[in-house]
């Protein structure tokens, strides 16, 4: 849609129309006597207003219509509203309605909340579009109806600006999130998203709240607003200098210390365990707990990074893991806080984030893998890499060593062979005169040739000892080091399996239904919720009463607070 204001037939009113921009919704906000008119999705302004409406809209290219231009101008006046003409029986109905407007002397609690309505709805009665994030709405997964706040937060604060209920019908909830997942399947309402909604205004007289009614959900404005923050959360990385920071730490060989950062009961971890554990290889694993999306994603990683920060030289790897997702249960992954601690982590970590249609922040400036398992598999080819090198080193030096002694006794042999050809020829050379000294010179030189022999044959059996024990020294070691992993192995899932049985116990003293088999009972209110005190209770309030073996609605006939 364009930018452009034109004239209404009638000649007295300016239509403003442009695709939805929050800075210019605020911008058309500031028009004096401005209305929205939630069936067409323009502005409505005066004509009077003409100079005003081009003072402030010609900066944001704007088109205007020549009527209007003229109205600018100067060249074409405004006509003036007509006055309607008012009949007798107007005074009447004037007087009637003054007399039905003007307020008794005491009002009941539901006729003023009537009032509110009326006036209330009066304002709001065409569906409009609200912006704001998405908070508590994790919390009724579960529920018929989907109820949740809209919250607004200055830039910068996490503490709410403003807040308003709203709420989404079981029936329409069916519709938008089928015809949601079909055409944007990269969009989740969760906690913590920025969304666009188009929603009625209600309010409901018996407790005096006002919520909104869902009708849709613009899903382009969440995904688009979250390539923004991730755009510029790249930008400032790169503009600090922390893009390539963690990524070109080099990984240790090899990288049997492993930390890691996921939620225990992901599927992406259960497969990043598997893979390792299937392989052989003695890892030493080490969780942090953390909550993989949603609002408490940033504190829990934050101190899960800081964690292992601390400890880094007990470590020799960090991998965050998780599966897939849509692309706003991912959004947290793209946090500033959480990018610039990984970046300046002293640990090198790997990212397996389980997604392949797009990258998140984390992607990018750490290894990153497409899911967890991919990430498991890395660690293993590396390790069994090395192991392998290892091995071809020690044949290569075996085969090496060989290859020495059986050069050096060829050379012996060769020198052996020429030395006694060499005193054959000087023999038969020198004839008689040295036949006395030719013999004796041979009978020594036999000798020698045997001791050097035997001297040439323990050295080559010492070398060759020496290579068998330094193989075997290099064979053991690695035999070791593969008991050291098995037991560490061992030893974490023991603790592990500890943990999980005391959690157990704790869960089954906790379980509010051990308290209603000993003869107690819980109230709740009409809504479900558990009341806890007696000034939380209104005289005549339906009131539930949970036993161990049933339940009894009543009311409340009389409170009595204890002092």
């Amino acid at each position: 849609m364009n930018n452009e204001v034109d004239l209404l037939p009638d000649g007295l009113t300016l239509r403003i129309r442009f695709g939805y921009q929050k800075d210019l919704v605020d911008l058309v906000r500031t028009l004096p006597d401005r209305r929205f008119d939630g069936s067409n999705k323009t502005w409505h302004v005066p004509a009077t207003h003409a100079e005003i409406v081009y003072a402030k809209l010609s900066r944001h290219l704007f088109t205007f219509a020549p009527e209007v231009m003229s109205i600018v101008a100067g060249t074409r006046g405004v006509p003036k509203p007509p006055v309607p003409t008012k009949k007798p029986a107007d005074d009447v109905c004037a007087a009637e309605s003054k007399a039905r407007t003007t307020p008794p002397d005491t009002l009941t609690v539901s006729a003023i909340n009537e009032r509110i309505k009326e006036a209330l709805l009066g304002n709001f009665a065409q569906s409009i579009w609200v912006v704001g994030e998405v908070s508590d709405f994790d919390k009724g997964a579960g529920k018929q109806h989907k109820y949740f706040t809209l919250v607004e937060k200055a830039e910068g604060d996490s503490r709410p600006k403003a807040r308003i209920n709203a709420m989404i019908w079981d029936g329409k909830a069916r519709e938008l999130f089928r015809r949601l997942a079909q055409q944007s399947p990269d969009f989740t309402m969760r906690d913590g998203i920025e969304i666009r909604v188009q929603v009625k205004v209600d309010f409901y007289v018996p407790t005096g709240g006002v919520s909104l009614h869902v009708e849709d959900i613009d899903p382009t404005f969440t995904l688009g607003k979250l390539a923004l923050n991730r755009e510029q959360t790249l930008r400032a990385l790169r503009e600090q200098g922390l893009d390539a920071l963690n990524k070109s730490l080099p990984l240790p060989i090899p990288p049997l210390r492993i930390g890691v950062l996921t939620s225990p009961d992901a599927d992406g971890w259960n497969d990043f365990k598997k893979h390792l554990e299937g392989s052989g290889v003695g890892f030493d694993v080490t969780i942090f707990p953390v909550i993989v999306q949603g609002e408490r994603t940033r504190p829990t990683m934050l101190s899960g990074l800081a964690w292992f920060a601390r400890r880094a030289e007990q470590f020799d790897c960090l991998c965050i893991v998780r599966g897939g997702g849509s692309r706003t249960d991912l959004a947290s992954f793209d946090d500033m806080e959480i990018a610039v601690a990984i970046a300046k982590h002293p640990i090198k970590v790997l990212v397996g984030i389980g997604h392949e249609r797009d990258r998140s922040v984390l992607d990018e400036i750490a290894h990153s893998e497409k899911t967890p398992t991919a990430v498991a598999a890395h660690l293993v080819d590396v390790v069994l890499g090395e192991r392998d090198r290892c091995r071809d080193r020690a044949l290569k030096l075996q085969r090496d060593v060989g290859r020495m002694l059986q050069g050096q006794t060829n050379w012996l042999s060769r020198a052996s062979s020429s030395l006694a050809g060499h005193a054959k020829a000087r023999l038969a050379t020198e004839g008689q005169r040295l036949f006395a000294a030719g013999r004796q010179l041979g009978a020594g030189a036999l000798r020698a040739i045997g001791d050097t022999r035997r001297s040439l044959n323990e050295t080559a059996r010492s070398l060759r000892t020496a290579a068998v024990k330094r193989c075997d020294r290099e064979r053991n070691a690695v035999l070791r080091a593969a008991d050291r992993g098995r037991n560490g192995a061992e030893r974490l899932l023991e603790r592990a399996r500890t943990h999980l049985d005391r959690m157990a116990d704790k869960q089954r003293l906790l379980d509010p239904r051990g308290v209603l088999l000993r003869g107690f009972a819980l109230l709740r209110d009409e809504r479900g919720r558990v009341l806890p005190s007696a000034t939380r209770v209104t005289r005549g309030q339906p009131i539930l009463i949970q036993l161990r073996d049933g339940s009894i609605r009543t009311r409340a006939e009389s409170i009595e607070n204890n002092p």
